[in-house]
Formats: structure tokens, sequence, C-alpha cells
């Protein structure tokens, strides 16, 4: 309608093309405003977080978790909001948790631009913005104005500089509309972005629930360090004896370093340009150390109740994590922790079940560690479910409680430590009670020994008499016996004409118990020579030996022998055993009542002794006889013409004890003599 009045009151103007031209334009001009600004009008309205009718109290805590504009890969300031495209509003979480639509779905790493727009009472006491911790770098500005940068934003890994922390920062007490724009860049984690609502609270309250927060770490940090640090050096120092102490002192350390690492981040503030992964990778290899060194922790407790494999398996399973936290690029490695929780459950559930079958068997162990259990569960679940975030004197608390746990395994330790000490010294009486008795049992070994060199000397000395009288016997004694042998020689001689035959008979008796007598006496001599010196043993060959004592006793060769047909190789003192088959065959030939004497000689090698056999075909010697023939002196008469000593025997077995062993008789009347001996290898 105005456009037909102006075109009705001036027709020469509506002629002229350049005016009609010039109308348009306004026109289209001012429509491009009027919705420019209908749609500035309607973005204003949908975007703005209205809260003036909250009522912000001395402990209010606001979250400011919806409504916020989200640009993916784009890095976008205060001011150029216009120029991009209508922004996707979301809720803040991990942008790879972002439903954008029904295909999209965001990965780990890039970057992105948050804005909220929020409207707060005039009425109201200072308040501050609490800034939570972001994945990972994060750029801030309020109302236009820029107020910090956490590491480095960049739209690459090269470019960004990972840095995590929370800040707190005031608000303009005369402002009511704040326009809040965070930039976050991510290239290392599994999460990206802003994961956890902005807090806006009385700047009063949020630094003093940070005040109470580092107070709750520190109580957390310090007690659980300070625990580590001392059974570490008491471990190294003192008691390396139980390695549940070093697994606790590991345990502790890690879960402190663990805590001051993700809260705090000290190395980033000492050495502004280290690595970001590398410590986050140093963080994942401590948590499954701490993994680790409770499960060893417990199967060092439960040593006796739990699978023998089962330390094995649990190292086996953690050290393939370790080896895929080195080895993994990011941020597949920070997807580890899921896989680690499983593992940690099914480890609780197995421990939890080898603690009550502990308690079945009433150690006391058991009733301390499932005491800290049952309050670590209970002080876990009250901090996720009830405390967490409501307050500061409750995080105090739950903390606190997490170091009783931790005191009570304390406790644990140190009752074991108790317990071996008390072994120790139990140990220590009944080895000093040992040492005493040792002691007298030394007094009484050194009086044996005093007793034992006495009697070493009586028996040197009784050896030096039984020399004496061995030459006494050798030389005295025989040398009359000879005399008399060679008067009675020469009596004979000289009244060999006048000679009777009764006085005949009577001299050769005579000469006869001369002989006798002498053969007695070398007996005797041979008798105590036997075993005297020192044993040298030889290899050689048995029927070589065989072969020369064969020669001796019968160098007529009127009887018969059957040695070994396979010669065996003998590994003994030489003279002693030719002189045991010289007594034994000489006796198979000289008491044999048969017109032909056949002797057999058997040989058989075991793994620590020989076995030797002489059989003969000779009168036999019942039964009754056998130990009797062994005895010094000891004569059968089974032959009146062979005139015996009783001695050779005798002999034989001094010698066969001698070389520790066993000889035995096997022989009826009229059935032969076999004598079988041993002798130790």
């Amino acid at each position: 309608m105005a456009l037909q009045t102006i075109i009705s009151k001036n027709n020469n103007w509506l002629i002229d093309d350049h005016h009609i031209k010039q109308l348009c334009s306004i026109i289209l001009f001012l429509f491009v405003i009027q919705q420019s600004l209908a749609v500035n009008q309607q973005k204003n309205e949908l975007h703005i977080i209205n809260l003036q009718s909250t009522t912000i109290k001395e402990n209010s805590e606001i979250a400011l978790d919806t409504g916020w504009e989200f640009y993916w890969n784009k890095l976008i300031q205060p001011g150029d909001f216009y120029k991009n495209n209508p922004p996707r509003i979301i809720s803040l979480k991990s942008w790879t948790e972002l439903n954008l639509n029904k295909t999209e779905k965001l990965p780990s790493f890039g970057y992105a631009t948050y804005r909220l727009i929020i409207s707060i009472p005039k009425k109201r006491p200072h308040v501050s913005l609490y800034v939570p911790a972001a994945y990972s770098s994060s750029k801030i500005w309020i109302n236009g104005k820029f107020f910090s940068e956490t590491g480095k934003i960049g739209t690459n890994r090269i470019e960004t500089l990972h840095r995590r922390f929370s800040q707190i920062i005031p608000l303009d007490t005369h402002e009511t509309n704040f326009e809040i724009v965070i930039q976050a860049a991510n290239f290392y984690h599994k999460k990206g972005g802003i994961d956890k609502p902005l807090i806006v609270g009385t700047s009063h309250h949020l630094h003093d629930l940070k005040a109470k927060r580092i107070m709750a770490d520190m109580i957390f940090i310090g007690c659980l360090g300070f625990i580590g640090i001392f059974f570490l050096f008491f471990y190294l120092l003192y008691w390396n004896k139980d390695k549940a102490i070093l697994y606790f002192a590991i345990l502790c350390m890690s879960l402190s370093y663990m805590a001051l690492s993700d809260r705090y981040a000290p190395f980033t503030v000492v050495f502004e340009s280290v690595n970001f992964i590398l410590l986050t990778r140093i963080e994942y290899l401590t948590l499954f150390l701490a993994g680790t060194t409770a499960s060893l922790f417990f199967n060092n407790i439960f040593a006796n109740f739990i699978y023998k494999a089962y330390s094995k398996i649990i190292v086996y399973s953690f050290f393939v994590l370790v080896l895929l936290v080195l080895f993994l690029n990011a941020p597949h490695f920070t997807k580890l922790l899921v896989p680690f929780l499983v593992l940690m459950i099914i480890n609780l559930i197995y421990v939890t079940c080898v603690i009550v079958k502990s308690i079945i068997a009433k150690r006391l162990e058991s009733i301390l560690l499932l005491v800290s259990v049952i309050l670590g569960s209970i002080i876990f679940y009250v901090h996720i479910f009830l405390f967490l975030g409501e307050n500061g004197n409750s995080l105090i608390y739950v903390n606190f409680g997490y170091v009783m746990v931790f005191l009570l395994l304390s406790m644990l330790l140190m009752k074991r430590f108790s317990d071996s000490f008390r072994e120790l010294e139990q140990s220590k009486e009944v080895a000093m009670q040992q040492k005493k008795e040792i002691y007298i049992k030394s007094k009484e070994l050194t009086n044996a020994n005093q007793e034992l060199e006495v009697n070493l000397k009586l028996l040197e000395n009784y050896n030096t008499e039984l020399d004496d009288f061995n030459h006494i016997v050798s030389h005295d004694l025989k040398s009359p016996l000879v005399s008399v042998h060679s008067l009675v020689s020469f009596i004979e001689e000289d009244l060999k004409a006048t000679l009777d035959s009764d006085t005949k008979n009577h001299l050769n008796l005579l000469k006869d118990v001369v002989a006798r007598m002498d053969a007695l006496i070398n007996g005797l001599l041979e008798y105590s020579k036997v075993a005297k010196g020192k044993k040298r043993k030889d290899l050689f060959s048995l029927n070589e030996l065989l072969d020369k004592v064969i020669n001796v006793v019968d160098h007529q060769h009127k009887s018969t022998f059957h040695i070994p047909d396979e010669d065996v190789e003998i590994y003994a003192n030489k003279l002693e055993l030719y002189h045991v088959f010289q007594n034994l065959l000489s006796n198979s030939i000289k008491y044999n009542n048969k017109e032909l004497a056949i002797i057999k000689i058997s040989v058989a090698k075991l793994k620590n002794e020989y076995v030797f056999s002489v059989s003969d075909n000779g009168p036999g010697i019942e039964p009754k006889y056998h130990t009797k023939i062994f005895k010094m002196f000891s004569q059968l008469n089974v032959n009146e013409d062979v005139k015996s000593t009783g001695i050779g025997l005798a002999i034989v077995k001094k010698i066969i004890s001698g070389n520790q062993g066993i000889i035995s008789v096997e022989s009826e009347k009229d059935m032969g003599l076999k004598i079988n001996f041993t002798w130790k290898i």
C-alpha cells in the first residue's frame, strides 16, 4: 500500500528507472536487516541460559552441563561465531560419546570450540566459574576477554602441547550476562574435550572446596607415600625375608604417584616441555604396577591357600598390559583401562574366596585383611555414590578412610614381622640352648679326645711291645728250638749205631715237637703282621694271581684246579688276596682225603663288592664246626697224618674282615667243603 501511494503522488518519478532501482535496493536492505535481527533475536533466545530466577547462596553450585554450542574441528574466537553455520547444541561429555546423528561418530583426536551464554542475577554474592580439566589442552574467554590457556591449542599433535588442569575464574560483579568460549584440542587420549560440567558458585565456596580437596589429596598422597617409603627402607635395610613388605611398599608408592600425577601433574610444572603422552604412559604403567603388586601381596600373604600358578598368571597378564602400553600408539593404550579393571574385579573375587577359605582355617591375618577389604569397599562406594563432589569435608573423611585401610594392612605386615621376629627369637633361644649342649658335648669330646690320645699312646706302646715280642719270638724263642733240633740231630748221628727203635722213635718225636713249635711260632708272627701298615690297592688280573698261588701250593701238579673261564680285573690289595687264596687252596690240598684233589674257584663282581668261592671234594665239615674252624689254634683232626697249628683260617678271616668282607662255610660231612667270602671294592 505504501508503494502504491508513492506511485500515485508522483508519476513522473516512477518513470525514472534510476529512482526505481534505488527504492528497490532500500527495501531489500531493510528486509535483510529485519530478517537478520529476527535471526539474532531467535539465536539469543535459543542459546542464553537464563538463571535470573536462581538464588545463589553461599554453598550453591550451579552445574553448566547443557545448552552448549559445539563447533567440531573449528577454533573460533569470540566475535567470529556469526561467520559459522548454526551450531550443534550438546551436553558436556567426551565428544567421542556425542550422538550428533545416527551415522556420524567423532574420533578421539581433534579440536573443537564450545560456547555458552548465561544470565545470572544482579544481586548475588561474588561468584566464580570452576572449569574442570579438559582432554587435553584448553583456552578460555569470558565476555570476549582472554583468561587462560592450559598447554597450547593446535590443530595437530605437533602444534598442540597437552596439559590438564582445573581452574577457578572469578566473574565480573557488574555483569549479569556472560559469554563463555572454550577451545579444546586432544591428540593423546581416547576421550576428547570437556567431559564434566562447569560450576558456577560463590568464590568463597569454590576456593574453600578446592582447599579441602587439596587437603584430602595431601592426606592420601602424603600418608601413602610415607607408608610406602617406610616399608621400602624397612625391607631393604632390616627385613628382606618377607616379599609382602616390598609388594606393599611399591603398591603404596604407586597409588601415591598416580594421585599426585593425575590431579597436579608436577612434572609438567617443573618441565614445561615434557611430553604429556610419555607421562600418561608412566601413569598407566604405575597403575598396572599397583595392580600387580597388590595381587602379589595377597599371594604372599596366603601362599598356602592360593593356587600355585596364580602368581604366574597375574605377572604374565600385567606384563602383557605393560607391553601394550609401551608399544601401542595414542590413544589406543588409554583404552587398556577397561581390561585392567575387568582383570582386577576377577582378581578381587578370587582373593575374597581365598580370604574366606583362610578364615575357616583360623588364620588371624585373614581377619585383618577381610576387615581391610570390607572397610575399603564401604569407603569406595560411599565415595562414589554419596559424597563425590558434595562437600570438601566428606572428601577429607573418605581419603582418611582410605588411609585407615592401608594402616590396617600395615598392621597386618607388622604382625607378620612380629611373628617372624618372635620365631627368630625362639630359634635364637633354641640355638643358644643347642650351643650350650654343643659346648658340653665339646667338653666331653675334648675329654674323650684326651682319653683317646692316652689310649693311642698306650696302643703305640702296646704295638712297640708287640714288635719287641715279635722280635723276641723270632729270635730268642726260635733260636733255642733250632739248637734243640740241632742237638737231637747230633745225638742221633753220634748214637746211630747203638740206638734202639724206642730211642729212635723218641728222638723223631722230639724233632716233630720242635718242628710243630717252630710252625706255631711262625703262624703267630704271621697273624700279628696281618692288616698292619698301609693298604695299597692295585688293579690286577685274578687268573694271573691264582696261577701264581697254584704254582706255589701245588708245585708238583698233583691236584686239579678250575679257575674262572672269564678273567676279572680286581681292584684290591694284591698281597692280602694272595695270602687268602694261598691259605684256602693249601688247606683244600692238605686236608683232602681223595686220591685226586679237585678244587674250583669262582668269582662274581657286584656293585660294591666281589664275591669269591673256593670249593673242594674233601671230607667236608659238620655244620657244628663251621664257626669253630676260624678260631685261633682250632683243629678238627680230620686227617691225623697232617699236622696243623690252627692259625691259617684265623688269618684268612682277619684279612677278609679288615677289607669289610664276610666269610662263610657250606659243607656237610663227607660232602666236600665250600668257603664263600666277600671283598669290598
